[in-house]
């Protein structure tokens, strides 16, 4: 099982540089597209207007969601953190009741058969919180240069780039409500999940139940992990532009909390993959 795996994991990463290899001799930076060795963004301003209208519609809603985002950041914060050590207990003291925890990989830990609900949901779940960021940002009133699709080396996502001199000159909250609101679309998406099978259980068809349970799955995991206080993630922007306010001890402080959680997270996956090995969804 394990070796299936490493061996469909070398087969993604060798067409994933051979991919990089063709574009690069196809020039297909003409079209837009900014290649890295472990990530393609493909940007675009189709988006724009759309980010244009919403944001404009009613910029003192978004603010007051912007504040809950921001409020929930702690919560979210708390529990993940609540529940990495309570796992990691339990892998050490009560290794029955531990839980796995694995990164999302299309192939490895997700199943072939799984990848085209896990495609489908994550495209959605992306979409909608990218969304909220540049609606955000529309709202604070910080322009959006482009929406962007990333390509990597394992997984895909998505970005919304905001104009680095408008993101400089906003306020502090500001900043924090920009970062936060991404989460919490997230959330709002995995609550109406929930109304969905409420309301409907029993009786939506059957795909349409496996699709909703990967876009909940995903959304609530998302809105947790993105949360976490370690860079590049937006739980680890807000505490940079937070922390970089105090000089004295803000540097520390960021730089504790992200190798602290790096360390809790990474516990949780090696104990994971002695105890379970590669569990698939």
């Amino acid at each position: 099982m394990i070796g299936s795996d490493l061996f469909t994991l070398f087969v993604i990463v060798v067409g994933w540089f051979s991919f990089l290899g063709l574009a690069k001799l196809l020039r297909l930076e003409r079209y837009g597209l900014e290649l890295h060795p472990l990530y393609v963004l493909v940007k675009s301003t189709r988006l724009n207007s759309l980010l244009e209208r919403a944001g404009r519609w009613n910029p003192g809603f978004w603010r007051v969601a912007g504040n809950v985002a921001v409020v929930s950041f702690f919560g979210q914060v708390a529990y993940i953190s609540f529940m990495l050590f309570q796992n990691l207990y339990r892998f050490v003291f009560v290794p029955v009741q531990a839980s796995p925890v694995m990164p999302l990989i299309p192939g490895v830990t997700i199943r072939f058969s799984s990848m085209p609900w896990f495609l489908a949901a994550a495209g959605v779940v992306i979409l909608l919180h990218e969304l909220g960021h540049g609606v955000m940002c529309v709202a604070e009133g910080v322009a959006v240069r482009s929406a962007a699709l990333l390509l990597a080396v394992l997984t895909f996502g998505g970005a919304v780039e905001p104009d680095e001199e408008g993101m400089e000159a906003a306020t502090l909250m500001s900043k924090l409500r920009i970062f936060a609101i991404g989460s919490l679309v997230n959330l709002v998406t995995a609550l109406v999940v929930l109304a969905l099978y409420a309301a409907f259980m029993g009786r939506m068809p059957v795909w349409i139940g496996v699709f909703l349970n990967w876009v909940f799955f995903l959304s609530v995991n998302l809105a947790m992990v993105n949360m976490l206080p370690v860079y590049p993630l937006d739980g680890g922007q807000m505490a940079r532009v937070y922390l970089a306010s105090q000089p004295n001890w803000g540097k520390v402080v960021e730089r504790v909390a992200a190798y602290g959680f790096i360390a809790l997270m990474a516990s949780n996956l090696i104990l994971s993959l002695v105890k379970f090995g590669i569990v698939p969804l």
